[in-house]
C-alpha cells in the first residue's frame, strides 16, 4: 500500500552494487551492509520515491578520480590490504574488483546527482556518498573515495564556478574533504561534530561534548547556518551517525531531532542547487535518518517511518508477491506420460523440496532475491542449485566455482514438523558458507563454524519466512546449537518455551557489554553462571510464527528471577 501522498518529486541516484561486497563486515564492525538498501526500498516502498525518479548511475573514470587522488594512491587500491584497512575487514574478505565497482558507482552517483542539480536547481540525492575521510592520498574511516571532492572538480571543469558550501553533518570531521579541496577558495566546509581530532584546517567546526541531545545539536546548528555564506551549489552529509548510541559515533541525537536537522538544513538552503548523500551511521536505525532526509526534501518531512517497519522484510514480500503470480516450475508442454508412453519406459519423479521446489525454481527465487547477484560479486560463479532427499529433510545446496573449483555455499536441510498444535517449516540444518575468506583477528572463528559465513543470515531467514507462507505452515522454527545463532536470530524468532525465552533475554541482558564474539564462546566454554551455578547452553526450538506467540508474564518472571555472571 502507497503511504504517501503525491508531493514535491526527489530524484534520487541508486544502483544495487551500493552494497559493499564484504561478507564479514557486520559481525566484525556491527555496520549494517544493507543500509542503502534499506533507505532505498522504504522509499519505494511507501512511495516517497517513484521507481522513475531513481536513477542509475554510470561509474566515475579514473581520469576524474586522478583529478583528486594520487596516482600512488590509487594504484594502492587495487591491493586488497589497502582495502580491508579502510573497511577494517580481513583481506581474504577483499574481491578488489566489486569493491571498486561500487565505489566508483557511489562515486558516480554524486556527480550526476551534483549535474542534475546545477542542471534543474533543485535537491537531488545520493542515496551513497559522503566519503569524507577520503583524503588525496590516503583513505580511513570507511571512506576510500572522496565523491565530494571528485564530483566538484568535474563540473568545475565543464564549466561551474561558483561558490560551494559543504555542510558536513556527519558525526565526525571532514578531514579527508578539507585536504582534497584546500586549494578551492570558492568552497566554505562547515561541519558540526562530536569528536575532537584537533583542528581541521579550512573547516568552520563546531565541536560538541559527548552525547550531546537534539536542543544543543540544533542550537549550533542554527548559528553554523547564520554564518553559512550564499551559495551557488551545497553539498549536504546528513549523517546518519548522529544518533544517540551510534556505535562510532559521540552524538546523542534523536531520531526527531535529526529530522529537524534536515528541515533547518533545508529551508536554509531553499533555492540552491542542491546534493544530499548519508555520510556515516552504524546504528540499526541510521537507514531512518536519510530516509527521513529524504522525506523533508519531498515535502512530507513530518510523516513518520514505523518504528518496526522492516525494509528487507517488505521487499521480499514484494518480491514474492510477484513470484506468486509466475509459474515456479518448469512447463512442460509434453506431459510425463506422453514420453513414458511413447518411449516405453518410466522416468523417476523429479526431486522437489517439500512435494513443491524443484532446484530450478529455487535457483530462480534466490536470483530475483538478489542472493546470487551478491555471491558473484564475493567471487563465485557458476552458481548451481541441487536438491534431494536425506534422512533428516529434504537437502537443498548451493554451488559455485572460485579457483579452479566447486565450493559448497549453502547447504540447508528442511522438514515439515509439528511443534505443539502448529506444522513449522523446520530447518534441521543451514550452514552459509564463504571458503575464500580465512577467519583472523577481525573474523574469527565462531563455535560451529568450519569456514567463514556469507553474510546472509538476515536474507536467509526472510526466505524461509515466505517458503513457510507459500507451503501454508505457521511458521519456521530451529534449534540454535550456539548462543550467537540465537543472538543473530532474536529479531523474528523466539524460543517456544517461554522460561527458556525469558533466561535468554536475562542471558542478552547480563552480558550486553560483551562483544557476541567473546560472549558466544564464554557460553561455549562453560564459563557463565546463572545465579551462581554454572550455567550450560539450552539448545531448544525457536520458532517465527505468522500469529504472534503470547506468555509475556512468563518470561517477564523468568527474565527478572535469572542472574549472569563470568567466571
Amino acid at each position: 500500500m502507497r503511504l504517501c501522498p503525491e508531493r514535491a518529486r526527489v530524484p534520487v541516484f541508486y544502483d544495487a552494487s551500493y552494497r559493499l561486497p564484504f561478507a564479514g563486515l557486520e559481525l566484525s564492525t556491527g555496520v549494517e551492509p544493507r543500509r542503502v538498501d534499506f533507505t532505498t526500498w522504504y522509499l519505494l516502498e511507501t512511495g516517497a520515491v517513484r521507481a522513475e525518479d531513481v536513477h542509475r548511475p554510470r561509474p566515475v573514470s579514473y581520469a576524474q578520480l586522478a583529478r583528486v587522488h594520487s596516482a600512488v594512491y590509487l594504484e594502492s587500491l587495487g591491493r586488497p590490504e589497502t582495502l580491508a584497512r579502510i573497511f577494517a575487514v580481513d583481506p581474504s574478505d577483499v574481491p578488489v574488483d566489486a569493491v571498486l565497482d561500487s565505489l566508483r558507482h557511489a562515486c558516480g552517483g554524486t556527480l550526476e546527482a551534483t549535474r542534475m542539480a546545477l542542471a534543474r536547481r533543485r535537491s537531488v540525492a545520493n542515496l551513497a556518498g559522503g566519503y569524507h575521510h577520503a583524503a588525496p592520498g590516503q583513505g580511513g574511516g570507511f571512506c576510500a573515495l572522496n565523491d565530494l571532492a571528485v564530483a566538484l572538480k568535474a563540473v568545475r571543469e565543464e564549466g561551474f564556478s561558483g561558490r560551494t558550501v559543504v555542510l558536513d553533518l556527519d558525526a565526525h570531521p571532514p578531514d579527508g574533504t578539507a585536504a582534497c579541496l584546500a586549494e578551492d577558495s570558492k568552497v566554505w566546509i562547515g561541519s558540526i561534530s562530536g569528536s575532537d581530532w584537533g583542528t581541521v584546517a579550512g573547516v568552520d567546526e563546531v565541536l560538541l561534548p559527548r552525547n550531546a541531545g537534539d536542543a544543543e545539536y540544533l542550537g549550533a546548528l542554527e548559528a553554523l547556518l547564520a554564518r553559512m555564506p550564499r551559495a551557488d551549489l551545497a553539498f549536504v552529509i546528513a549523517g546518519g551517525d548522529v544518533l544517540h548510541a551510534d556505535r562510532f559515533g559521540c552524538l546523542g541525537l534523536s531520531l526527531e531531532g535529526a529530522r529537524r536537522r534536515d528541515r533547518l538544513v533545508a529551508r536554509a538552503l531553499r533555492g540552491v542547487p542542491q546534493v544530499w548523500v548519508p555520510g556515516g551511521g552504524y546504528h540499526e536505525d541510521s537507514w531512518k535518518v536519510f530516509a527521513g532526509s529524504i522525506l523533508v526534501l519531498g515535502g512530507r518531512g513530518h510523516q513518520p517511518i514505523q518504528a518496526r517497519f522492516d525494509p528487507l522484510s517488505a521487499r521480499f514480500q514484494r518480491i514474492s508477491r510477484m513470484l506468486s503470480k509466475e509459474p515456479l516450475t518448469d512447463w512442460e508442454p509434453i506431459t510425463q506420460e506422453d514420453l513414458e508412453g511413447s518411449r516405453g519406459f518410466t522416468l523417476s519423479a523429479e526431486s522437489r523440496v517439500l512435494g513443491y521446489y524443484t532446484a530450478q525454481s529455487l535457483e530462480y527465487s534466490l536470483f530475483r532475491y538478489g542472493v546470487l547477484t551478491h555471491l558473484e560479486r564475493l567471487g563465485y560463479g557458476p552458481l548451481r542449485v541441487e536438491v534431494g532427499p536425506t534422512g533428516a529433510g529434504d537437502r537443498i545446496q548451493l554451488l559455485g566455482r572460485a579457483g579452479g573449483q566447486e565450493h559448497l555455499l549453502v547447504d540447508c536441510v528442511l522438514e515439515r514438523r509439528r511443534l505443539g498444535e502448529d506444522t513449522y517449516l523446520f530447518v534441521n540444518w543451514l550452514t552459509l558458507r564463504h571458503p575464500l575468506a580465512h577467519f583472523s583477528a577481525l573474523r574469527p572463528q565462531l563455535p560451529g563454524q568450519e569456514v567463514p559465513g556469507l553474510g546472509l543470515s538476515r536474507e536467509a531467514a526472510e526466505m524461509l519466512m515466505l517458503m513457510a507462507d507459500r507451503l501454508k505452515l505457521d511458521g519456521v522454527a530451529f534449534r540454535p546449537m550456539w548462543f550467537h545463532l540465537a543472538v543473530v536470530a532474536r529479531a523474528r524468532f523466539r524460543f517456544v518455551d517461554p522460561a527458556q525465552q525469558g533466561r535468554f533475554e536475562a542471558l542478552m541482558r547480563d552480558l550486553a557489554r560483551v562483544p557476541l564474539l567473546v560472549a558466544t564462546r564464554l557460553v561455549a566454554e562453560g564459563r557463565v553462571r546463572l545465579n551462581g551455578q554454572p550455567y550450560a547452553w539450552e539448545a531448544q526450538d525457536m520458532v517465527s510464527r505468522h500469529a504472534p506467540l503470547r506468555d509475556d508474564e512468563a518470561i517477564a518472571q523468568e527474565r527478572e528471577r535469572c542472574r549472569f555472571s563470568v567466571e
